[in-house]
């Protein structure tokens, strides 16, 4: 869930700036700063098969029976939000605005490297092989942990993709849509 709330942070703030037109922001900590940022298709995003607003019975149907499901009430969404654990990506879901019953993917990440996305970045590649695939990314850097975000779909947009950055290496990749 701390992944979640600094991921969906990261898209406001970054959408934030990019409204703004900033060239360049510094903090003491963690430290950001703005470069010139690609914006890239939602068609660019995804984990193996799993995609944004995906339903879940596609989600059942690649991925099967999760190993822990739950639904809670979120006062910051609020609506529910139905969470699926599996061994080597966790993804969020909420319900269509027209169709309460209908849950689909707006958030889901994973640690492994059995997932690849679109462009065939995966867990373990280095950040250079993420710019090569994705461009320009904003980018945070707190200690030693480097996270890259890309905009999706619209400078406007409150969705993000990230890869969070260790030693050179990715260590997470994420999608997250900041839900209004």
């Amino acid at each position: 869930m701390k992944n979640i709330i600094l991921a969906t942070a990261l898209a406001g703030l970054f959408s934030l700036l990019c409204t703004a037109n900033q060239s360049s922001i510094s903090a003491q900590s963690p430290q950001t700063t703005e470069t010139q940022t690609t914006i890239i298709a939602v068609s660019q995003v995804g984990l193996g098969k799993i995609r944004p607003a995906i339903s879940e019975q596609q989600v059942r149907r690649i991925l099967g029976k999760p190993t822990s499901a739950k639904t809670e009430y979120s006062l910051g969404v609020g609506d529910n939000i139905r969470t699926f654990q599996y061994p080597n990506i966790t993804l969020s879901l909420v319900p269509h605005l027209n169709k309460p019953k209908d849950f689909f993917v707006y958030e889901f990440f994973s640690r492994s490297e059995k997932f690849s996305t679109p462009t065939g970045i995966k867990v373990g590649d280095t950040e250079s092989q993420v710019i090569k695939a994705y461009g320009k990314p904003y980018i945070s850097k707190d200690g030693k942990i480097t996270t890259l975000v890309y905009v999706v779909g619209s400078k406007d947009s409150a969705a993000s993709f990230t890869f969070r950055i260790e030693s050179g290496k990715v260590r997470e990749i994420q999608y997250s849509e900041q839900l209004i």
